[in-house]
């Protein structure tokens, strides 16, 4: 029972102490800021309008020019803004792209932590298990025609490193379009763009020849595997190829 009490007061000392925190102010553009934000999603400015010149914004808010470019640059980064050179900023609506450029730094910076890499190419391996299991449970007849069109070029770029990289990456994006989902491309692009960042280069003729050839192998049996319709395999074909990847790439 006093063990209760002395917990009780001591649960009181700190919200005395927190009710007692001077409050943080907000910066003038944060204001602005939000204030522009919910006239767009009132409806004030609708989407594909101008939003007044810089100077009508400064008088509106009875701020400076550097707050008012801050608080549009924010929106913009938000993605409810387009901001041209020359022109008014233009309402517009956020993008599965928006959505992942605004995270993309803080992605690069954990990438770069120790074990980054592995969680990546975890998400990876998660990710990417997703869609080829849907891919070979719900392919069309012409998905898969693209996905053979898509190794075709694959197979005939394994002496040209430069070229089977961008083939290897068409070929994935295939898998990825496969659901008709763009927040799935999207993801699937950044997650690519990240990891191939982070590779280390391979210089070797002979091993840049045996690891070209081993991944249009395993891409021989993701495709067929979905061709057949059998997702079990699908992942499986898929499970083996990142690992080859990871091995030759990061460790």
């Amino acid at each position: 029972m006093t063990t209760s009490k002395k917990n009780d007061k001591l649960t009181s000392q700190q919200a005395v102490t927190f009710l007692r925190r001077p409050l943080t102010r907000k910066k003038l553009s944060e204001v602005v800021e939000e204030e522009l934000e919910f006239m767009v999603r009132r409806g004030e400015f609708a989407e594909g309008d101008q939003l007044p010149s810089e100077r009508e914004l400064m008088e509106m808010f009875k701020v400076g020019r550097p707050s008012v470019r801050e608080a549009l640059a924010a929106l913009k980064r938000k993605g409810l803004l387009q901001i041209s050179n020359g022109e008014r900023a233009r309402v517009t609506r956020p993008s599965p792209d928006t959505i992942i450029s605004e995270i993309s730094g803080m992605a690069k910076d954990f990438l770069h932590q120790p074990g980054g890499i592995n969680h990546f190419e975890q998400l990876r391996q998660f990710f990417e298990s997703s869609l080829v299991r849907y891919a070979a449970e719900k392919a069309t007849d012409k998905q898969i025609a693209r996905l053979a069109t898509a190794l075709e070029i694959n197979s005939k770029s394994l002496v040209d490193h430069d070229l089977f990289v961008r083939s290897d990456i068409a070929f994935h994006r295939v898998l990825a379009e496969i659901p008709g989902n763009p927040l799935f491309l999207t993801i699937h692009i950044a997650l690519l763009d990240w990891l191939i960042a982070a590779r280390v280069a391979l210089t070797e003729p002979q091993q840049i020849l045996e690891h070209n050839g081993n991944s249009y192998r395993q891409h021989v049996n993701i495709y067929e595997a979905i061709r057949r319709h059998d997702p079990d395999g699908a992942e499986a074909a898929l499970k083996e190829h990142l690992h080859s990847v990871f091995s030759a790439y990061y460790v």
